[in-house]
């Protein structure tokens, strides 16, 4: 499992609350660092993501369909409210710019899926099992194309969707 105690660079730590030192985008270890529990004071997207992973830890155990359909449509509500945070600061790029499928908000909800997901089967499973380190892989999978498309965005090669 992800350590909390991983620092990154130019954050201050202040017990298990961290202060982001810019207000852009943020990285992969900050996103693994937010649904793991680590507070980012003042980066709504951080917030936004912790919310996210924890609705994917509670819908897991649903049995009711509308209580699934509830965290359903507050998943969407985040995933909105990540795509109008980016939207508004999103430097306008070259319209040849590759569109990428999915906004970055439905990308942030992704992820924070497979961390629970990863991270259940370990409870369950133990970390030698199959399954964990498939899941594993997977979440790795989605941290790298993240790491990818920020990338992208900052140097004007990739561009999100338009809001819908």
């Amino acid at each position: 499992m992800f350590e909390q105690s991983v620092m990154l660079p130019d954050d201050i730590r202040v017990g298990t609350v961290v202060i982001a030192a810019s207000p852009g985008l943020p990285t992969a270890t900050q996103l693994l660092c937010s649904f793991q529990g680590t507070r980012f004071e003042d980066h709504e997207v951080l917030r936004s993501a912790r919310a996210l992973a924890v609705l994917h830890g509670h819908r897991v155990a649903m049995r009711d369909v509308r209580m699934v359909a509830e965290v359903d449509d507050r998943r969407r509500e985040l995933i909105e409210d990540i795509d109008d945070w980016i939207g508004s600061r999103s430097p306008c790029h070259d319209s040849d710019a590759t569109i990428h499928a999915e906004t970055l908000g439905t990308v942030i909800d992704r992820m924070a899926w497979g961390w629970v997901d990863a991270n259940q089967v370990v409870e369950i499973d133990g970390a030698r099992d199959h399954q964990a380190r498939k899941r594993w892989h997977r979440l790795a999978e989605l941290i790298d194309g993240y790491t990818e498309l920020i990338g992208d965005l900052l140097r004007g090669g990739r561009r999100l969707p338009d809001r819908g």
